[in-house]
C-alpha cells in the first residue's frame, strides 16, 4: 500500500486557514487507498491535540496516523539497549508525556534545582552576583542519565545549567529536532536549535537529533505503516513526503530512501530550489497541492 507523508503547517495549512486543494488530496489519496500520515519536528503538543487541529480543520486523522518528533525520540528511546532510567527534559509537557508514555522516568519540571531563586536573584539587574551564589550553594540530586531537548518557551539558566551538569557527567544527550526558527503568527521565533546548540557549547558535545532532516522521524512513520527502511528500487516511488523545506523534509525524505516533494506555499524561500544540491534536491516541485494529482496518476 502507498504511504504519503505530509508536513503539516505550511504545507496543509497556514496557522488557522487551510490552503487550497488540501482536503481534495487527501481525500483522493485516502479514496486510492494510500496510506496518509502526518509528519512534524514540533515537540511542543502531542499527538493527540494534533488530531484535535486536523479534525478542527477538516482534514481528519488520528493518532495512529500522526507522528510528532516527540513521539519519535520517546520511541528511540524505548528502543536503547540499555534503556534510560532517569530523563532530564529541557522542553514543553508534550515532550515529558510522550517519553512517561513508553515507561521511562522523566523529571517534572517543578524537581529543577534552581527553580525557586530568591527575590534577589531572581530580578533580573538587582543583584547580579545573588543569582550565582544562588545556583553555587544548591544541594544537587544525582545527575540525570539522559538528557533531551526540545522547544522550550520557559527556557531559564538553571534548565540550562542542570542539563549541562549531566551531559558533562556523561548523559546520553538527545535533541527531539535541530530546527533553526519557529514560525509564528506575522514573525519567527527561536527554534529548539537555539537550545540545543547553546548546550552543544556548554558542553563541547554534539546532541543526537531524532526530527527531520536526521531519519528517525521518518523511520518511525515507516514503522507504524508496516514498511522497513531504507527503502530501494521500486519501493522509493511508493513512499512519498511532502514539505516545505528542502534542507529538513526532502534530506530526511531521501535519508529513507523516500521521493521528495517539496511545495512553495510553506517556508520555502525563493532560491531554496535552484540552490538545493544532494540530497536536499527535491524530487519534484509543486506550487499547488492540485500539481500533486498529476504525481499520483
Amino acid at each position: 500500500m502507498p504511504i504519503a507523508i505530509f508536513d503539516m503547517d505550511g504545507v496543509l495549512y497556514r496557522g488557522a486557514q487551510v490552503l487550497p486543494y488540501a482536503h481534495e488530496t487527501l481525500a483522493q489519496l485516502r479514496g486510492s487507498g494510500w496510506q496518509v500520515y502526518f509528519a512534524t519536528n514540533n515537540s511542543t503538543a502531542t499527538r493527540g491535540e494534533y488530531v484535535a487541529r486536523l479534525e478542527q480543520l477538516g482534514l481528519g486523522g488520528d493518532e495512529e496516523h500522526v507522528v510528532t518528533s516527540a513521539y519519535a525520540t520517546a520511541h528511540h528511546l524505548e528502543r536503547r539497549d540499555p534503556k534510560p532510567r532517569d530523563v532530564f527534559v529541557v522542553g514543553a509537557d508534550a515532550l515529558r508525556s510522550e517519553i512517561q508514555s513508553v515507561g521511562i522516568p522523566v523529571r517534572q519540571a517543578a524537581e529543577l534545582p534552581g527553580s525557586h531563586p530568591p527575590p534577589a536573584a531572581a530580578a533580573d539587574g538587582v543583584d547580579p552576583p545573588a543569582m550565582r551564589a544562588y545556583l553555587t550553594s544548591l544541594d544537587l540530586p544525582a545527575p540525570a542519565d539522559t538528557v533531551v531537548v526540545g522547544l522550550d518557551l520557559h527556557l531559564t539558566y538553571a534548565k540550562l545549567a542542570e542539563a549541562q551538569r549531566a551531559i558533562l557527567a556523561g548523559a546520553l544527550f538527545v535533541a527531539s529536532n535541530k530546527d533553526r526558527a519557529y514560525p509564528v503568527e506575522g514573525r519567527l521565533l527561536p527554534g529548539a536549535g537555539s537550545i540545543v546548540a547553546a548546550l552543544e557549547i556548554a558542553t563541547g558535545k554534539k546532541a543526537l537529533c531524532i526530527g527531520k532532516p536526521e531519519p528517525f522521524l521518518f523511520e518511525e512513520v515507516l514503522r507504524r505503516a508496516g514498511v522497513r527502511p531504507p527503502l530501494i528500487g521500486p519501493r522509493r516511488e511508493r513512499v512519498l513526503v511532502i514539505g516545505d523545506s528542502t534542507d529538513y523534509d526532502m534530506v530526511a525524505a531521501h535519508r529513507v530512501g523516500a521521493t521528495g516533494v517539496l511545495i512553495t506555499t510553506g517556508l520555502t524561500e525563493a532560491d531554496a530550489v535552484s540552490d538545493a544540491q544532494g540530497e536536499a534536491a527535491p524530487d519534484h516541485v509543486i506550487h499547488s497541492l492540485e500539481e500533486l494529482f498529476p504525481l499520483l496518476a
